[in-house]
């Protein structure tokens, strides 16, 4: 009888540990909205003289953005998931200005489209419906641009995120973060119409901090 009892109970608690195990493990697909925060040292050259209008400051926005988050959560241990991702966002977003050089008067329009994140993130099991959990992330999104001999080349950056998942039933689930990320330098110039002046325009180290909420179906 007692081998019964020991049986049972270890068949209990290795049941018990594989659900646990499975809570925030294999696919999963979501929704996001965040309130994002992007900022740059932005500056001007110009190869013609002072009043061609050098200058440098700082650049910066605050806006909401949403996207689709998928990926895939894979356990390595007990209450341990290592989550493999996506997240995309389905946006073109343009940025107007106009040279103050006044021999031409040129105007440019920089337009940033389809950004997307793929990500790894270890998932430590705080009990069995919610998670703690940490991102590295790689980011990029097309750029291009309008009136410039040279466009810049494509937005990259490297960032991380932390957050909360949260299993509200067996298979929905809404989860919540922090990230950063921080941006290659963006470069361009362009030509004046009058004489060789040309004029180089740089984004330094662009950086996006975002707090981002999602909701989302574990299948």
């Amino acid at each position: 009888m007692n081998k019964i009892y020991k049986l049972s109970a270890i068949a209990l608690l290795a049941s018990s540990t594989s659900l646990m195990a499975q809570t925030f493990s294999g696919p999963y697909a979501g929704i996001s909205a965040s309130v994002a925060g992007f900022g740059t040292d932005a500056s001007k050259t110009s190869t013609a003289s002072p009043t061609q209008g050098n200058g440098n400051g700082p650049v910066g926005a605050i806006f909401g953005l949403a996207a689709i988050d998928v990926g895939y959560g894979i356990p390595v241990s007990k209450g341990t998931t290592i989550a493999v991702g996506a997240t995309y966002t389905p946006i073109e977003a343009d940025f107007s200005g106009k040279s103050n050089d006044a021999s031409s008067g040129q105007s440019h329009t920089f337009t940033i489209k389809n950004p997307y994140t793929v990500y790894i993130a270890p998932t430590f099991e705080i009990n069995k419906d919610s998670a703690f959990f940490v991102k590295a992330v790689y980011s990029k999104a097309d750029v291009k641009a309008t009136n410039l001999t040279s466009s810049p080349s494509d937005l990259e950056g490297y960032g991380g995120a932390a957050g909360l998942k949260v299993m509200l039933t067996s298979n929905a689930y809404v989860q919540v973060e922090a990230a950063y990320t921080k941006f290659d330098s963006l470069t361009a110039t362009d030509a004046s119409v009058v004489g060789s002046n040309t004029r180089t325009y740089t984004a330094n180290d662009p950086e996006l901090v975002e707090g981002r909420i999602t909701v989302g179906y574990k299948f």
